[in-house]
């Protein structure tokens, strides 16, 4: 046996520990990232209850009244919990879109700080169409965001071209502040309800409650629109 025999060996049982090491290291990363997957999914689950259960502003239960301030109470404590994972990566996402969601629909105002935590789920989560309609709706009010509003009705558009709830809401959206709306959007708009008028059941009987619930001129105005083919 060579002199340098025991060393080789020694050094192979060293990296046989530190790969070990490794192994458990991992082992470890990957049933701690588990159970915060569950409890993160376990917590949503318990909300989709509580929201079928509870109307969000409503706060009827099965014909019974829930407190506002009980409900308030229950959706900050929502917020709190997922508030661990709000940098968590592969959590992230959705424990800022809950949070948001909760903080929109369930206190009453509004959470104050509504924008931020909108702008914090689309910086991890920028492809969602659902978020950039939220981010139009929630811009609008304010004058000076209104081209952030209509661009991001253009970035939900670019994102969930064929999701019939986002386009649902896009069509809602413009429908209400035609006017604002420039000569591209209008092409979309126009594309979008001829797309959705290929499914008249479902479609349909909302899009003439929408022109219904608008002036008669801008209803007409619709209409007119509707009759040129899309590009």
């Amino acid at each position: 046996m060579s002199a340098d025999a025991p060393r080789r060996h020694g050094g192979s049982r060293a990296l046989h520990a530190v790969f070990s090491l490794v192994l458990i290291a991992l082992a470890a990363g990957a049933i701690f990232k588990g159970v915060a997957f569950a409890r993160l999914g376990a917590l949503e689950w318990q909300m989709e209850r509580e929201s079928n259960k509870t109307g969000a502003k409503t706060g009827t239960v099965t014909g019974a009244v829930i407190d506002p301030r009980s409900r308030a109470r229950l959706a900050e404590e929502r917020r709190e919990a997922l508030a661990q994972w709000h940098d968590v990566w592969g959590l992230r996402d959705k424990a800022r879109q809950l949070a948001f969601s909760l903080g929109q629909h369930a206190l009453e105002p509004p959470s104050p700080t509504g924008l931020a935590e909108l702008v914090a789920v689309l910086e991890v989560d920028p492809v969602r169409s659902a978020s950039w309609m939220d981010l139009a709706q929630l811009t609008w009010p304010d004058l000076a965001l209104r081209p952030t509003s209509l661009a991001a009705w253009e970035l939900s558009r670019l994102t969930g071209p064929y999701e019939y709830a986002e386009m649902l809401r896009r069509v809602n959206f413009l429908a209400r502040r035609w006017i604002f709306a420039d000569a591209d959007s209008k092409r979309h708009f126009v594309y979008d309800v001829t797309v959705m008028r290929r499914f008249p059941d479902p479609f349909l009987p909302g899009w003439q409650r929408l022109l219904a619930s608008l002036p008669a001129a801008q209803s007409r105005l619709l209409i007119d629109e509707m009759k040129v083919p899309p590009p």
